[in-house]
């Protein structure tokens, strides 16, 4: 592999707390949940040797890059749409930030309104 073909790849926790600490920095949001299909994903890839946080869960495929599954509360009174869309540009303006990595998905799942 040329050095024009290698790949930057950050440790897996950096980029855990990086993404927890720019999704909490929106306003809108409130916290990580683990509730719903969020919940089961994290508890089989951690059965398969994937580490993942509590509502956060990075992919990494050799072939296909990095997945990012996210499930959150947002406060009440924001927009669910547009907050989204705002969490999916945050992450993924910061995963380009930290690796030369495809990107093949940011899936936001709300799970709760709270005031």
């Amino acid at each position: 592999m040329s050095q024009d073909e290698t790949i930057t790849i950050v440790p897996e926790e950096e980029v855990y707390e990086k993404i927890e600490r720019a999704v909490l920095a929106v306003p809108e949001v409130s916290h990580f949940t683990a509730d719903g299909f969020q919940d089961m994903i994290s508890g089989l890839s951690q059965a398969f040797g994937f580490h993942g946080h509590k509502g956060l869960l990075v992919r990494r495929s050799r072939k296909k890059g990095i997945k990012v599954d996210v499930s959150l509360a947002l406060h009440k009174g924001c927009r669910p749409v547009e907050t989204a869309r705002y969490v999916q540009m945050v992450v993924r303006n910061l995963l380009l930030s930290l690796t030369d990595e495809t990107i093949y998905g940011i899936d936001i799942t709300i799970t709760d309104i709270v005031n």
